[in-house]
């Protein structure tokens, strides 16, 4: 049977769920910081931002182009308003 298949290979991944909530965020003047795991998809840009074990002194860097799904697996958990990124938009769920 086709649904008896996953159940002989734990090593397979399985799908977790799906993003359940969309949020606007606008860091002009502020940086955004979240006590919830968030994803992030953005206009093109640069997005300076806090994975969810990093530390406020570990600020990573990245340059993306406009995204229009939530492709980045990385939960963070803050966005710096020194991102030049436009159309934040973060994602709860998963």
């Amino acid at each position: 049977m086709e649904s008896d298949k996953l159940s002989n290979r734990p090593w397979q991944t399985t799908a977790m769920g799906n993003i359940q909530r969309v949020v606007a965020v606008d860091v002009s003047q502020n940086d955004f910081e979240s006590n919830t795991p968030f994803f992030i998809r953005s206009g093109a840009g640069s997005l300076v931002y806090c994975p969810w074990g990093n530390n406020d002194t570990e600020p990573i860097t990245k340059t993306v182009e406009a995204q229009v799904y939530f492709v980045d697996p990385e939960m963070c958990r803050k966005i710096f308003a020194t991102s030049t990124a436009t159309d934040i938009y973060i994602g709860y769920g998963v």
